[in-house]
């Protein structure tokens, strides 16, 4: 059976063995975040529809659950946009909870949570993490580029009414982009606020993925640690991947990809139909050979392509 909706297992540096779930279409965000890999948002939207069947998703979960022998650690609600804009989201963690055990997490720009209704849908979830890279509107403006309507003040107030109610684990992922958002300012609104949230953990992140923006730059190590310093609330930095220790790595994989753009530059795209597998599941691998300076990232008429470094 041929996946459109399902893909992984991928190796992911915060849940380990991750099967994704793509529940909206490709671009479809309430963001346009400086920093994403996957693409510059094409449709920039607030509004909640079922985007893609709900029932066409879960038949390939059920499909794939049944025939993959592996361990896995969690379903997640991931993808190539805002997965709670696809208004079904909450009777597709009901259902799956129904199918397996596997823990179901959700991975959410938080825009919507002001919303009750999505708050209440993504309780069943076992893991919300939820992205708070800025907590005033100037910089969410720099960062994240939202659709209309969305303010720091809303994002902030989802969050915290969400875990008044929510019994699973909750994260906060702050994701820090040079001479963006990475500011003694910014750093000190976010710790006034994250005392309120009570999130069970706070994690810090830098880009690591050739990003859309082709401006958007990381953070080095110590500037990552005096962000960590100022916000506190026991903030940890997120340290790279280790294929040692992920059991969802494919070397196989890998190694394809490198044999694939040793004979020619490639995009994204192109690698994800030549290999059979998700765009998300390419870029899992592309973070992590950018990371090891093994490919590098060539820009030509708007396209990225990535090219293998011979040593």
């Amino acid at each position: 059976m041929e996946y459109k909706h399902i893909y992984g297992p991928v190796p992911s540096r915060r849940l380990g063995v991750s099967l994704g779930i793509d529940p909206v279409p490709l671009k479809v965000c309430s963001f346009n975040c400086v920093y994403c890999e996957v693409a510059k948002t094409t449709q920039l939207t607030l509004e909640r529809k079922e985007y893609i069947p709900a029932e066409e998703i879960l038949s390939e979960l059920s499909e794939y659950l049944k025939t993959y022998p592996g361990k896995i650690d969690y379903i997640t609600f991931s993808g190539s946009g805002e997965p709670t804009l696809n208004s079904k989201i909450g009777y597709m963690i009901r259902e799956i909870k129904k199918m397996t055990s596997i823990p179901v997490a959700v991975l959410t720009n938080s825009t919507l949570l002001h919303l009750p209704e999505v708050r209440e849908e993504l309780l069943p979830a076992d893991l919300v993490k939820c992205t708070l890279d800025a907590a005033d509107d100037k910089y969410l403006r720099r960062v994240n580029q939202p659709a209309k309507g969305v303010t720091a003040e809303k994002i902030i107030s989802g969050i915290i009414d969400f875990r008044k109610a929510y019994k699973g684990t909750l994260l906060i992922e702050i994701m820090l982009v040079k001479g963006v958002n990475d500011t003694e300012e910014n750093y000190r609104a976010l710790s006034k606020v994250l005392p309120e949230i009570k999130a069970d953990k706070v994690q810090i992140n830098t880009v690591v993925r050739p990003p859309a923006f082709g401006f958007a730059k990381p953070l080095d190590d110590e500037e990552l640690k005096f962000a960590q310093k100022i916000i506190g609330n026991g903030a940890e930095i997120i340290k790279p991947f280790n294929r040692e220790t992920n059991a969802a790595y494919k070397p196989d994989l890998e190694k394809a990809i490198i044999s694939s753009i040793r004979i020619r530059p490639q995009t994204l795209e192109d690698l994800a139909e030549g290999l059979g597998v998700h765009r998300d599941e390419v870029l899992k691998y592309i973070e992590l050979l950018e990371s090891e300076h093994k490919i590098v990232e060539l820009g030509l008429k708007g396209q990225k392509f990535y090219k293998y470094i011979e040593k």
